[in-house]
């Protein structure tokens, strides 16, 4: 009977045994990404043997921090899938690599150089002893003569500083070498701080009804990647085309390079959700004391709004400089760009193979290029800066699918400075600004023949003539926009008169003057306004630069 048991149990464990199911583990390559602004979705490969029946598939080496709600697997062959599991693998030791064996391998060669160096001082301090030793038992009852005694102390005093020598340079050597020590034990201590962390593995059973090579297609999202739009804005003269450069930079910290892969960039937002919010009730009441205001809340007066849209950047400003360089552009990667334009998104297809490096470091790609007809003017405020500023303004700018941006700008083949494009206004024309022009040169003088103080009937009366020369040397007609101010008082007390305008049109609200001049290539223009300004004698009164 106790046989027939055993024999039993044995006939069930060897059932169970051949129905096990059989692991596999599969290494695959990143052979796609589309980078999103923030996050990416990749797309991997893998080839996978499998036998008749069940089996678990494990894809080794992934990273820690995908999103294991996005993982979608897929094969080319008919096989079931009968679940997905994400698991990390605290056991799996990454193989050295030959980056680091190299390390391995210099540390070593540093630790015999100093072990050399040691040796070395320990011979120089033998021989430091050994004449230390000799001098003592040279003295005046030697019996050598004084010429004697000269060429020994001589070869002494030599021999001494060749040994002070041989030390400094071996302690400057010793030091150098401890350096590059510390640094290559830092690069080890990195290395195995990453080797002892997790590795991420998505286990995959799967049931096939024979033995087939099969080929595995993975794809996630991971948070840690993401792009940044750049430009570089060129301009050569005034009057001609500007070119723009669209790039994006882009990062990702994985932890695993991305190399030769096929690269799309994306408007989207894969993580924003699908759903659209659902209406609710909005009630409004007394405040007691116990009630939190929510972000997407404000009170009566708008108080509370932390979703009102900050105000727009504005250009920063920057300095053109008369440089005339030639330049020929190279070909970039937007002429293998494709740009596709779709309801929620704009996506950059980029036909070169890309390699993407985990890390800090930043990636540049070039995504388009546009040569875009413009129109300039100038425009300067000379009681708040004398110089004279270029702006170009570009019609039709929105079939360029930008986005919010810092610019480099170029001016005759020179950087110039940074500016900023603003892509979220509603403005047809797209203005950017180029600058500081110091082709066009303008002056601001107050003329004293024309300035008078006056004490009348406990009043002080000031009236202020200033006259404003501006002269274009440029080869070309500018326009240009002269702008000046007059105070606007604050107090009855304060009588503020536009004498004489100028000819400048007036702003009674904002005291704004503004000149609109043409000027040819060479010519210079004079312009004048005179204000006067009484109050109380007895009262000082705030005028900034008046």
């Amino acid at each position: 009977m106790i046989q027939k048991i055993i024999l039993g149990v044995a006939l069930i464990v060897i059932s169970v045994s051949t129905q096990a199911q059989k692991k596999v583990e599969a290494k695959s390559d990143v052979k796609s990404a589309t980078v999103y602004l923030s996050g990416a979705e990749l797309n991997r490969t893998a080839s996978v043997t499998l036998a008749a029946g069940n089996s678990d598939v494990v894809f080794t080496g992934l990273p820690t921090n995908l999103n294991q709600q996005t993982i979608n697997i897929s094969s080319d062959d008919k096989l079931i899938i009968q679940s997905v599991q994400f698991k990390l693998n605290y056991m799996d030791q990454k193989e050295l690599s030959a980056e680091t064996k190299m390390w391995s391998d210099s540390l070593e060669s540093v630790d015999l150089d100093l072990e050399k160096i040691s040796k070395q001082k320990e011979l120089i301090l033998m021989q430091q002893a050994m004449l230390d030793d000799n001098k003592k038992t040279t003295g005046a009852n030697t019996g050598l003569n004084f010429d004697a005694m000269k060429q020994y102390y001589d070869f002494m005093t030599d021999k001494e500083w060749g040994l002070k020598v041989q030390w400094m340079d071996a302690e400057h050597k010793e030091k150098k070498l401890n350096e590059i020590k510390t640094r290559l034990n830092q690069q080890l201590y990195d290395f195995q701080q990453k080797k002892s962390a997790p590795s991420g593995e998505i286990w995959v059973q799967v049931t096939s009804d024979k033995a087939i090579t099969s080929k595995f297609y993975i794809t996630y999202l991971v948070n840690n990647a993401g792009w940044t739009p750049e430009y570089d804005v060129r301009a050569d003269k005034v009057n001609a085309p500007i070119t723009l450069n669209y790039k994006a930079a882009i990062w990702q910290t994985t932890g695993e390079d991305w190399k030769d892969i096929k690269l799309k960039l994306s408007t989207g937002n894969p993580t924003a959700g699908a759903a659209g919010p659902v209406f609710a009730t909005w009630f409004m009441d007394y405040y007691y004391g116990n009630y939190s205001v929510t972000k997407d809340e404000e009170d009566y007066n708008g108080k509370m709004n932390r979703n009102a849209p900050s105000a727009p950047m504005q250009l920063q400003e920057v300095v053109v400089t008369g440089a005339d360089k030639k330049y020929k552009e190279s070909e970039t990667t937007a002429s293998y760009t494709n740009v596709t334009q779709s309801t929620l998104s704009t996506e950059f297809d980029i036909k070169l193979a890309s390699t993407i490096p985990s890390g800090s470091d930043v990636h540049r790609v070039n995504i388009g290029d546009y040569a875009m007809d413009a129109s300039y003017d100038y425009y300067s405020i000379p009681r708040l800066d004398k110089d004279v500023f270029l702006n170009a303004h570009i019609a039709d700018w929105e079939k360029l699918n930008l986005l919010d941006g810092s610019a480099n700008v170029f001016f005759q083949g020179a950087y110039v400075g940074q500016s900023y494009i603003n892509a979220n206004q509603t403005n047809d024309t797209l203005e950017l600004s180029l600058g500081r022009d110091k082709n066009v040169i303008l002056t601001r003088e107050k003329l004293k023949d024309f300035t008078k103080e006056k004490f009348i009937g406990g009043k002080y009366r000031q009236s202020v003539t200033y006259e404003i020369k501006v002269k274009n040397t440029e080869p070309t007609e500018i326009s240009l926009d002269v702008i000046e101010q007059v105070p606007i008082s604050a107090n009855a007390e304060i009588k503020i008169t536009l004498d004489d305008a100028g000819g400048a049109a007036y702003n009674v609200e904002t005291g704004k003057l503004l000149w609109k001049q043409k000027l040819s290539p060479g010519e210079e223009k004079k312009m004048q306004f005179s204000i006067t300004v009484e109050f109380p004698e007895s009262k000082k009164v705030y005028c900034p630069k008046f």
